[in-house]
């Protein structure tokens, strides 16, 4: 082969061109980053299930003690079902994906940093007006675990779409 040449030869005798062999490896790295990509999407119901699960506990719980009596252990037990149905739709999730991409603990807070602030402000800010407008303990707890569970399916709805579009300039 020459100096000039820039089709190195195979043993069979083939040229293999440089450009088809940039294009393989494109089109490898492509495929990696959509699998990657795919690995983050969540479910569709696993946005309306999570906002189920921080609600319907609230509810139970404020239904539980004003009732007194046997409605009060009820009222422990139930946010810890709550907890359950959430680390349950989390792992269900983690099994759905076909590629596990495993991240480092800060990448991890860094990709929540930025939807975690805005669901703490949205908190802190429906506790203010709940206090400021006089609501008692259960209608406060209600109406805050409400903004959480449907910021959280707001969250899960916006990644999606934002890996969605992402996916589609992959091709």
């Amino acid at each position: 082969m020459s100096p000039q040449d820039n089709t190195p030869t195979r043993s069979g005798g083939t040229a293999v061109s440089a450009d088809r062999a940039t294009e393989a490896l494109r089109s490898v790295e492509s495929a990696r980053e959509a699998a990657r990509l795919r690995a983050g999407l969540s479910p569709s119901w696993y946005g309306p299930a999570a906002a189920a699960a921080l609600i319907v506990p609230a509810l139970g719980q404020a239904w539980a003690e004003e009732r007194g009596g046997w409605g009060v252990p009820l009222a422990l037990v139930i946010p810890l079902a709550g907890l359950a149905v959430v680390l349950v739709l989390v792992n269900a999730a983690g099994r759905r994906a076909e590629v596990t991409v495993t991240r480092s603990l800060s990448a991890r807070l860094r990709r929540a940093a930025v939807p975690l602030s805005t669901l703490l402000a949205a908190g802190l800010a429906t506790w203010g007006l709940c206090h400021l407008f006089g609501a008692d303990r259960a209608v406060t707890k209600i109406a805050l675990f409400t903004v959480l569970g449907l910021g959280t399916w707001a969250v899960f709805a916006t990644r999606n779409a934002s890996i969605g579009r992402k996916l589609q300039d992959i091709g």
